[in-house]
């Protein structure tokens, strides 16, 4: 009787503490995936989600050829994609948010926060909302989902990423326009057949260049169709090489609908048409723009065009961007240019007489 007693005690010890362990193992597995934000092998994410509460939301997806693409659409920003998975992967808890804090806090996630889904290889694997930035501004308010229920957990952190002074929170933005690539041309130059070059304010100016073979080229002026001689084939590989990249600014977003109609109203400056091998057209028409604000040229007198900037309706007219004249003025040089002996290292652009302000 008295071994039976002694067994039976062992057992209720033993399944004590069982229950202690399980309980206590529980409790610190749910304490490490509360501020587990961090997904270190980033080569094997597939798919990110980005939601406000604003009711934006976007997916970039990674597809089968390893391109990116926003909302299935558009390629990505790499720069933007890049840094993006810099956080996913370097983000780290600072400290849990105190508990005097703790409401405050709780509620600016509920309405102002970014919610973030990460995917590998197809299969949701870590989600958590991106508040707002610490009043130091050198943290960010983040609080992790439970992916079973998708709903918040308990409690929420200050991340940060080590060795970089700042907050995470416009690195999670919901803007499409922001997330999509910026590139206008990108050709390999031996793709290339032709380019054509009009200047509407002066037709005489405009040109076509075809590619007829290997060091091959014709010019022909828009006005009369005649060809040009005296073509520098060395002149022409620079120029078709320009095309490899060359990206936009920004989109322009400051402008209002209005705003933006009477600039397409307007005669562009030049209409740049691309033909690859393949016959697909690339058509952009460049606006001449207006200061936001007086500028003055250097003879003191404002100036009606912007001398560093211009517009562009690109991608059949759909969008309406800004770029740099540093950047496209190599692409819009006058005839000259392609002549021997004509100086190739910085080709003029055909603009408007940039008169000033009357």
């Amino acid at each position: 009787m008295r071994r039976n007693r002694i067994a039976a005690i062992i057992v209720i010890l033993m399944g004590s503490l069982t229950f202690w362990f399980i309980s206590h193992n529980r409790k610190g597995t749910l304490s490490a995936e509360m501020k587990n934000f961090a997904v270190k092998d980033t080569a094997s994410i597939t798919k990110i989600f980005l939601a406000d509460k604003n009711g934006r939301n976007l997916t970039l997806e990674r597809g089968e050829n390893g391109k990116w693409t926003v909302n299935g659409k558009y390629g990505v920003r790499m720069d933007a994609l890049e840094t993006l998975m810099e956080t996913i992967m370097r983000i780290d808890v600072k400290e849990p948010v105190g508990k005097k804090a703790h409401d405050n806090v709780v509620k600016r996630l509920a309405t102002k926060a970014v919610k973030c889904e990460i995917y590998q290889k197809g299969e949701l694997t870590k989600a958590y909302y991106v508040g707002t930035e610490t009043q130091d501004l050198t943290g960010t308010y983040m609080i992790m989902i439970d992916i079973d229920n998708m709903e918040a957990m308990e409690r929420p952190f200050v991340t940060y990423i080590p060795g970089f002074e700042g907050y995470l929170t416009t690195r999670y933005f919901t803007e499409e326009k922001g997330w999509r690539d910026r590139t206008m041309f990108q050709y390999n130059p031996n793709d290339i057949k032709s380019v054509r070059m009009e200047v509407p304010y002066n037709p005489t100016y405009g040109y076509e260049l075809t590619v007829k073979g290997n060091n091959d080229y014709e010019i022909k002026m828009l006005s009369d169709n005649k060809v040009v001689e005296n073509v520098d084939p060395l002149a022409v590989k620079q120029y078709l090489s320009y095309f490899q990249i060359l990206s936009f600014e920004s989109f322009e977003v400051d402008l209002k609908q209005h705003q933006i109609d009477s600039v397409l109203k307007s005669q562009p400056i030049n209409i740049l048409t691309v033909t690859d091998k393949d016959g697909k057209v690339n058509k952009v028409k460049f606006f001449a723009r207006k200061p936001k604000k007086d500028v003055y040229g250097k003879d003191g007198l404002l100036l009606k065009f912007d001398e560093e900037r211009m517009d562009a309706l690109m991608n059949n007219g759909i969008d309406f961007v800004m770029v740099q004249f540093y950047m496209f003025g190599k692409v819009m040089p006058s005839v000259d240019y392609f002549l021997k002996g004509a100086n190739q290292t910085a080709p003029p652009v055909n603009l408007p007489v940039n008169k000033p302000k009357v």
